[in-house]
């Protein structure tokens, strides 16, 4: 029996070794970074300067410390020990002790006894916008339509649901008979237009309380007096996995769509979007942006690329986002893509829009630019 030449089965033997040395580093060059670990909140954009353009903003909120704690740019944790502030608008320094408009993602901790909510708890309102969406678990919401009620509506805000609350919208408080207690840990995103403070309301016309974020009372120019109020408002809830359906996004062939909120006098808009595996964008679709409307988006679940573009000129640079990633597109900021699949596993996320600011009051939403 003949033996093969020596010199033939080194070739095989090389050849084989170049070509898993060339998959390897052609697997190397295809594989997506993840972007840098952010501690501090993203800074908005209100008003985009001409011909001066912006840039995606991203956070992996997983990896972001706790507001109030070693690492974190906050001395004060504005809604509690679980709060991570991920943007702010920039209406306020960054060091104010009142900063207006702030994105916050909240991680409440399970109940660990029996027992039912204090009762006769008094409700509060604002009087600013804000908006949230459930992530995880579920929360009891007292949504009374009277500062005279003593049980209103309970409402259980599970996850998928959506709230829009303008201002003067009263909530909170307790029943003063029986109620409802959460069943889960509940993680949410919070976003508020105003500086955070509350208007509480009393009893039988009895005063209420104004409470500043920063301890202190109402500024110049606001009352703080729930019975000067000629008229409370309602919320929209929404519950996204039982009132709704995916439907094809109008826009970006290959997408599927939710519609949260839709407020075109006010210029605000939410959206889950929901990408297929191996989706690759219209051409037209590659690069967009807006002039002055602002867009943020929150990962619900599964993994995709997001480019960053420091122009219209630039190529741009990809990183991965998965699940719990925050990303800012401002004004005169690319929204693109690369060439082939901006997803593998799939993805869904929330899309919030602004027409201009950060702000109910300034519609409706200018149509999308496209990069020629």
């Amino acid at each position: 029996m003949k033996k093969p030449p020596v010199l033939g089965s080194m070739k095989w033997v090389a050849l084989a070794v170049a070509a898993s040395l060339g998959y390897a580093s052609l697997a190397a060059a295809q594989t997506t970074p993840e972007p840098p670990v952010a501690t501090t909140p993203i800074r908005g954009v209100i008003a985009p300067k001409p011909g001066v353009w912006n840039e995606i903003g991203i956070v992996d909120v997983n990896k972001y410390p706790f507001d109030a704690t070693p690492g974190s740019a906050l001395k004060r944790a504005p809604l509690g020990p679980t709060s991570k502030t991920i943007f702010q608008s920039p209406e306020k320094p960054p060091d104010s002790e009142l900063p207006v408009g702030q994105l916050i993602h909240l991680e409440y901790q399970p109940t660990w006894n029996l027992n039912m909510p204090k009762p006769a708890g008094l409700p509060h309102y604002h009087e600013f916008y804000e908006w949230g969406y459930t992530l995880k678990g579920d929360s009891i919401m007292p949504e009374p339509v009277s500062p005279d009620q003593k049980d209103g509506m309970l409402y259980r805000k599970k996850e998928g649901g959506w709230l829009t609350r303008p201002p003067y919208s009263l909530h909170g408080g307790s029943w003063e008979t029986g109620g409802m207690r959460n069943q889960l840990p509940y993680d949410l995103i919070i976003f508020e237009e105003g500086d955070g403070h509350v208007i509480g309301t009393g009893r039988n016309g009895e005063p209420g309380q104004y409470r500043g974020r920063d301890g202190g009372g109402p500024p110049p120019g606001t009352d703080g007096d729930y019975r000067h109020v000629k008229g409370f408002t309602r919320p929209w809830l929404l519950d996204a996995t039982r009132d709704v359906d995916w439907e094809e996004d109008i826009e970006v062939p290959g997408r599927f769509v939710k519609w949260l909120d839709d407020d075109t006098a006010h210029g605000f808009r939410s959206q889950l979007v929901k990408i297929p595996p191996h989706w690759t964008p219209p051409a037209e679709w590659k690069k967009t942006y807006y002039e002055n409307a602002n867009r943020l988006r929150y990962m619900v679940w599964g993994e995709m690329k997001v480019w960053q573009f420091k122009g219209p000129d630039d190529a741009g640079s990809a990183v991965k986002v998965g699940e719990d990633y925050f990303i800012y597109q401002p004004p005169r900021a690319i929204w693109g893509y690369g060439d082939g699949p901006v997803t593998d596993k799939g993805a869904i996320f929330l899309e919030v829009t602004y027409a201009k600011g950060l702000k109910h009051g300034d519609g409706p939403i200018e149509a999308v630019k496209h990069v020629k």
